[in-house]
């Protein structure tokens, strides 16, 4: 089961000031930078969203089976999306993944 998670933010600080804010919570996250658009958009890939006990039993038993498994499920990941407003900026946030949600969320507390 994949999570879904999105949240958008006014913020009162200027893009300049939001956005290298964005990428170190992002950097501190063990993420990795896969796209960045400076002060506009940034996207970040982390580890595979699996199941340890799923993976134990198929290594044990149809070892195959594991890699196959393991290299299917998709990677937790963040999209951060910028915008100018009149008094500040926009912030629009979406994850996948249980990791996904907890950067989503990490990245909202320092806003």
């Amino acid at each position: 089961m994949i999570v879904m998670g999105s949240r958008s933010i006014d913020v009162k600080t200027s893009l300049d000031d939001t956005f290298p804010k964005v990428q170190r919570a992002i950097g501190n996250s063990e993420y990795k930078i896969k796209t960045i658009v400076p002060n506009q958009m940034i996207m970040a890939e982390g580890g595979r969203e699996f199941r340890w006990l799923w993976m134990i039993i198929m290594i044990l038993l149809i070892w195959p089976a594991a890699l196959v498994y393991y290299f299917t499920r998709q990677r937790s990941s963040v999209t951060v999306v910028t915008s100018k407003t009149d008094d500040g900026c926009k912030v629009t946030i979406t994850s996948t993944g249980k990791t996904g949600d907890v950067v989503l969320e990490s990245i909202a507390n320092i806003l």
